[in-house]
């Protein structure tokens, strides 16, 4: 009897032992994850120190810098870690006036914006603005000297699109191009001598080659207008002959 009571002693005290040496392992382990979690919430702690500082960077003509701030509200000001500067960059781009825009982080308090505005090149519908893309700038255009471009509004894009082709052309022959008109009735070209150019709303270009092979036989400045969405030739209203002269 006393052996087996001496063997189930040693078998606890050997169990005992077994325990500590896990437990031990374990316990350091874990009281070294706390100190680098430490560690790494005191480092995340000075790096997220809050960014106050706003450096705008752009030549405004259109909008200013308060229209920039106002987008900010909310995101910014922000911790170094914490501020978002993708979110920043959606949410600017997404104003119609911004062309181009950079967002960064400068250590350790600033953020720099930088922003490049929309260009409007002419005048939509008497109403808004165009850029370069057919993009509808919602901006006043009063005083603005910029051609001026109609259409329905679905066509922005389009009618923007045969303004530069149109304006290339028109500078080839001395002309300044003063605004186009898609309708029903085709392209209506204008310039600022007053000639007014009729071309077909399904192939405008093919009407512009068919008049670059003759327009040098004509005096342009007495021409008023010349329409060319006749399935053969043209028509050519001079300012100071009333008839027409088919072509």
């Amino acid at each position: 009897m006393k052996g087996k009571g001496a063997t189930r002693l040693k078998s606890s005290k050997e169990s005992s032992g077994l325990l500590f040496n896990w437990v031990k392992p374990v316990s350091i382990g874990v009281t070294v994850l706390s100190l680098m979690f430490a560690v790494v919430i005191l480092i995340l702690q000075v790096a997220n120190k809050d960014i106050k500082n706003l450096e705008i960077i752009a030549a405004f003509q259109y909008m200013t810098e308060s229209d920039i701030k106002s987008e900010l509200i909310g995101d910014f000001p922000n911790g170094y870690i914490s501020l978002d500067v993708q979110k920043i960059h959606e949410r600017l781009i997404s104003i119609p006036m911004i062309a181009e825009v950079s967002v960064e982080k400068v250590w350790p308090d600033t953020l720099r914006i930088t922003v490049q505005e929309e260009r409007p090149v002419a005048i939509w519908n008497d109403s808004s603005l165009l850029s370069q893309a057919g993009d509808i700038l919602p901006v006043s255009f009063e005083s603005l000297n910029l051609p001026k471009l109609k259409g329905a509004k679905k066509d922005s894009r389009l009618v923007m699109q045969h303004y530069l082709l149109f304006n290339r052309w028109s500078k080839r022959h001395s002309l300044s191009l003063v605004g186009i008109t898609k309708s029903t009735s085709g392209w209506l070209i204008e310039s600022k001598s007053g000639l007014k150019i009729w071309l077909d709303g399904a192939d405008a270009m093919s009407g512009l080659k068919q008049l670059e092979s003759v327009i040098e036989q004509f005096q342009l400045a007495r021409i008023s207008s010349i329409d060319l969405r006749y399935e053969q030739g043209f028509a050519v209203a001079w300012k100071t002959e009333p008839e027409n002269v088919q072509g």
